[in-house]
């Protein structure tokens, strides 16, 4: 899969990609560090047009507002 033809997101897009990546990764049982990050939103830029990542990351935050990350 090749990335949608982005050149360019804005500060909101690139959050909600942020945003899908953590919430995909939350249920992951492998322990996440940055390289990890940065492959899954790569995964996620495939995935979802800037529009389509916006509206996901928006009911991602709707129903895990309280979702707490916590460092071991």
């Amino acid at each position: 899969m090749k990335l949608s033809n982005v050149k360019t997101v804005s500060k909101k897009q690139a959050k909600s990609y942020a945003i899908i990546a953590l919430d995909t990764l939350g249920v992951t049982p492998n322990d996440l560090d940055v390289k990890i990050l940065w492959e899954e939103i790569e995964v996620v830029m495939k995935l979802y047009s800037p529009r389509e990542a916006t509206k996901k990351a928006e009911s991602i935050l709707e129903k895990s507002c309280n979702t707490v990350w916590q460092k071991r």
